[in-house]
């Protein structure tokens, strides 16, 4: 029987990806102030802006280079009715926040899939880590206070929303070929969001 190795061409950011997260970044940016409504407003963008390049840039990015890694085509694309809907929503007190997302190709390859699925929770599992060890082991006040706890549970709410095990989030994949990393992620997510809830919410209000 002959055997067939198939390589994909390795994927960078072409001009549109670079166009579409740009757009997707600044969109979601101006939603979580419009939600937030932080005074004042140019502070307020600043802390919306570092909650997407953590929350959502970063995870999305981990998607796309271990996908690069493991040898699947990958590239961010924006959905122009997510982003409406992301900005229209805003106004109403709460986020549609899918402004787009990384799209990418492995023929279908479950353990592939599961790790390159994986990565973008496990992203925003670190990031948080690192802003809750910051709130434990230093005392902060005023605007840093306030912008490492929204970075702490934006992060930590993201990768425990996206290991939920319904489709098209990233947990569906990991759940159907890896159940033990995805418990192990969903636990750690889940430990971490109920730790801050009691510790640090009040940072939120």
């Amino acid at each position: 029987m002959a055997t067939y190795v198939i390589e994909y061409k390795r994927s960078f950011f072409s001009r549109r990806e670079i166009r579409d997260i740009f757009i997707s970044v600044i969109a979601l940016s101006i939603a979580l102030e419009l939600a937030y409504r932080f005074i004042p407003v140019y502070i307020g963008l600043s802390i919306s802006f570092l909650m997407v390049i953590t929350a959502f840039f970063l995870h999305e990015m981990a998607h796309k280079f271990t996908a690069i890694r493991l040898g699947a085509w990958s590239e961010f694309r924006m959905w122009p009715l997510g982003v409406l809907l992301t900005l229209v929503t805003s106004l109403l007190g709460f986020i549609f926040a899918l402004p787009g997302a990384v799209y990418f190709a492995s023929y279908r390859n479950p353990r592939i899939e599961s790790k390159i699925a994986l990565a973008g929770p496990t992203t925003n599992i670190i990031l948080g880590i690192i802003m809750l060890l910051v709130l434990i082991l230093i005392k902060l006040h005023g605007l840093i206070l306030l912008a490492v706890g929204y970075l702490a549970f934006i992060n930590i709410w993201l990768a425990f929303f996206n290991l939920l095990p319904i489709p098209p989030l990233d947990g569906s994949k990991i759940f159907r070929f890896d159940r033990l990393n995805w418990g192990l992620a969903i636990a750690v997510s889940g430990v971490m969001l109920i730790y801050f809830w009691l510790n640090f919410s009040i940072i939120l209000y």
